[in-house]
């Protein structure tokens, strides 16, 4: 009987403990970065016997831009994105890709911004529909 007090003592006693312990706050010098670096819209269309790409970066932080496809599932990690087109930035800040030849079928497309930091930032995925060439 007294081994059980004893043991129901010492497991009161480490839960009070825990239970005072204070929760580490994060300083204010470590809060999340709020970035302005992302796509304000991407959208697709066919055209003529292709797909367009068009889409809006809103930050002046990029170097470039990769169009991406896929037939396959967008959302499997094993899904094999080809390139389309590599566009580099100017001025604007809405871009257009015209894809001339993609496979007929569900067509999902992507972009992906290089940043001048070496980051990337990647787009929603876009998907259009080409019946046959």
């Amino acid at each position: 009987m007294k081994t059980k007090i004893t043991i129901v003592a010492i497991i009161l006693m480490a839960f009070i403990a825990i239970s005072a312990t204070p929760i580490a706050k994060p300083s204010p010098k470590t809060s999340l970065k709020k970035t302005s670096d992302s796509f304000s819209f991407i959208r697709t269309h066919r055209q003529g016997k292709g797909g367009t790409v068009t889409w809006a970066f809103s930050s002046s932080n990029a170097s470039g831009f990769c169009v991406e496809r896929t037939n396959e599932d967008p959302t499997d990690p094993y899904s094999v994105w080809v390139d389309v087109g590599d566009i580099p930035c100017n001025s604007s800040r809405s871009y257009k890709c015209h894809d001339p030849n993609p496979f007929p079928g569900l067509i999902n497309y992507r972009v992906i911004a290089f940043l001048n930091d070496g980051s990337t930032v990647t787009s929603d995925v876009s998907t259009i529909k080409i019946m046959s060439h």
